[in-house]
């Protein structure tokens, strides 16, 4: 089916830059790795345990839901801001499940959804942000840090923080004990639960930047590689996590799957001729977020990796098929599954979203290629809202569960 856009059906929908049309199979070739993301930062997906039996309520709602879309694995928030959802001596609870940070639940929350997910015969991926002490907030970084538990590694290491220009608070990556708190904190996770993996979104070096006076420039004047540059040093920094992080969880358990979850874009074709076929005004993880994604792939840092391309088929710019077809190449011949993450949260919003077949044609076209081994979709409350995107979710359930659309 060529593929043409919703509102102006006499206009094609083309790759960018050409006149080449974007072609949707009409038939969808299942992938054996389906999942959701389930988000816990500002309560976007779960309540807090504050009544529990509501809580408890929302979590059977999520396996029913999975068994509804034909869903096998969910990727479950597990540390938001510099937090926890499970038992450590580490990171406090966090307040997303308590509603104050360092409160207990009434029992081990996290214990309980991997025991469900086994039950329901679900993979359970352990969500992480690695960096990210807060979210945007009128307290100044000393009364922020000075609220949280005593627990809280940013609290009892206060020079350790750094503040991007929205006035959000990450741990500097450059710092060597913040590495090893990451790893740390992932190792004691990865010990004392059942999880099936590790499993990082798009959250690195922050998208803002770095605000001048509180960032990693000290950090940097003390390299020992005085020829690197600063976004060097900066991709270095995050490297060299991930690539601990693998060798970590593989002495824990061969069987332990780690996965990233990068913004869309490594890097446009303008900045480096085997990136994406997207315009150069395009914003990049490799020089954003310092995320080398591509670098992870072709190295073998990571046993998968869930681009995020919720960018719909006719976006101007940015097409949901070139950036595709960017990943399926950079797999290629590497032991890193693919796997799309579709932004489904944007069904019914203007433009080719409004087209409620926009995801269902999204997996069609990726269906395709053998490289893509599955999909991902954001966010849970997506696969339950009434509304906007609900003719659109519809139309994905039947196309996940019967394999076309009625």
């Amino acid at each position: 089916m060529k593929l043409f856009k919703y509102k102006q059906p006499e206009q094609a929908i083309c790759h960018y830059n050409t006149d080449q049309q974007i072609i949707i199979p009409d038939d969808y070739n299942d992938k054996p790795f389906k999942a959701l993301w389930v988000s816990n930062v500002l309560n976007i997906d779960m309540p807090t345990t504050i009544d529990i039996d509501a809580y408890k309520e929302k979590v059977l709602q999520i396996f029913e839901t999975c068994k509804i879309y034909n869903i096998n694995a969910i990727f479950f928030h597990v540390r938001t801001t510099n937090d926890a959802f499970y038992e450590s001596t580490l990171n406090p609870y966090s307040r997303y499940l308590t509603e104050k940070e360092g409160e207990r639940p009434p029992f081990d929350i996290l214990k309980w959804i991997i025991e469900l997910a086994k039950k329901n015969h679900i993979e359970f991926h352990a969500w992480m942000n690695p960096y990210r002490v807060s979210m945007k907030s009128n307290l100044t970084k000393e009364e922020y840090l000075d609220a949280c538990d005593d627990l809280n590694f940013a609290k009892r290491h206060k020079d350790m923080v750094v503040t991007d220009h929205r006035g959000q608070l990450i741990l500097n990556p450059a710092r060597q004990e913040v590495k090893d708190f990451i790893l740390e904190t992932i190792k004691e996770l990865a010990e004392n639960y059942d999880i099936d993996g590790i499993h990082f979104d798009d959250y690195f070096y922050p998208y803002g930047g770095l605000v001048d006076g509180d960032n990693d420039l000290k950090e940097f004047e003390q390299r020992e590689d005085k020829s690197i540059s600063l976004d060097d040093f900066r991709r270095q920094q995050v490297t060299d996590v991930i690539k601990n992080i693998h060798i970590k969880l593989k002495e824990i358990n061969p069987k332990l799957r780690f996965g990233v979850s990068p913004f869309g874009i490594w890097r446009n074709k303008s900045e480096e001729h085997y990136g994406s076929n997207t315009d150069p005004r395009c914003s990049q993880s490799y020089n954003n977020e310092y995320a080398d994604s591509y670098k992870w792939v072709k190295e073998g840092l990571i046993d998968y990796i869930v681009p995020q391309i919720y960018w719909e088929l006719g976006h101007e710019i940015a097409p949901f098929a070139d950036i595709a077809d960017f990943w399926v190449d950079a797999v290629k011949n590497t032991n890193v599954d693919l796997y799309i993450g579709h932004g489904a949260y944007r069904l019914g919003n203007e433009g080719e979203f409004e087209n409620p077949y926009e995801i269902v044609n999204q997996l069609k076209y990726v269906s395709q290629y053998d490289e893509v081994k599955g999909h991902v979709f954001f966010t849970f409350h997506t696969f339950i809202d009434k509304g906007k995107t609900e003719e659109g979710m519809q139309k994905l359930r039947s196309l996940l569960t019967k394999g076309e659309v009625e």
